[in-house]
C-alpha cells in the first residue's frame, strides 16, 4: 500500500511500529489507514501525473540525479506524513529514560497545562517541512531541488501563534546562514 516506500514494513520500521503484534488489530488498522491518507494526500497535492513521474524514477540508496534525490524525498516525506496522522490518532508520550512518566505527569502541572504540548509542535513542525518538501516534489524539474533559500520570520499576525516564554522566535532547528 506504500507509494514512494519501499513497502509498509520499511515505513513501520522508519516509525519504529515493527514490532507491533499481529494481535494488536486495532493499531494495525490504523496504521494501514495512515499509510492509506499518505498515499492519497500525493494525489490529492501533487496530482497523477507529477506521482508518476516521481515513481518512474527508481530509489538509490545515494541518490546524486535531481530525479533520484526528488525521489527520496518523497519517500522521506511519505514516512512523515504517516507520523503527523499517527501523531493525531494513536496514544502516545514523549519520555527520556528515567522511567518516571507518570509520576512527572501528575507532579509536574505546568508542563503538563501548557497551552501546547509537544505532541502538537512535533505535528506543526512535521507539517512545516512537508509542506516545504511538497512544494520541492510538484515542482517539474526545471531547477534542482538544492536551489531553495527560505527565510522564516515572525510579523505578528494574529494567525500566527506566538512563541511561548523560552521558545525560539524562530521555530526551526536549522537556519540558513542568510539569517544571521
Amino acid at each position: 500500500m506504500a507509494l514512494f516506500a519501499t513497502s509498509d514494513a520499511w515505513i513501520k520500521a522508519r516509525l519504529r511500529l515493527s514490532a507491533v503484534p499481529d494481535s494488536s488489530t486495532d493499531t494495525l488498522a490504523i496504521i494501514d489507514e495512515a499509510i492509506l491518507k499518505a498515499r492519497l494526500e500525493f494525489y490529492r497535492r501533487l496530482g497523477r501525473t507529477q506521482v508518476g513521474n516521481l515513481l518512474d524514477t527508481a530509489e538509490v540508496a545515494e541518490p546524486t540525479t535531481d530525479d533520484e534525490v526528488r525521489r527520496s524525498m518523497a519517500s522521506l516525506t511519505e514516512v512523515k506524513l504517516v507520523r503527523v496522522y499517527l501523531l493525531r490518532e494513536l496514544p502516545n508520550a514523549f519520555m527520556d529514560a528515567s522511567g518516571d512518566l507518570n509520576r512527572r505527569w501528575n507532579e509536574e502541572a505546568p508542563f503538563r497545562e501548557r497551552p501546547r504540548s509537544d505532541r502538537e509542535r512535533e505535528i506543526l513542525r512535521l507539517l512545516d517541512e512537508i509542506e516545504q518538501d511538497m512544494q520541492i516534489l510538484a515542482e517539474s524539474g526545471d531547477e534542482s531541488p538544492g536551489n531553495e533559500l527560505t527565510i522564516f520570520g515572525f510579523d505578528g499576525t494574529p494567525d500566527f501563534t506566538p512563541p511561548l516564554p523560552g521558545d525560539s522566535m524562530l521555530g526551526f532547528p536549522d537556519r540558513s546562514s542568510a539569517e544571521d
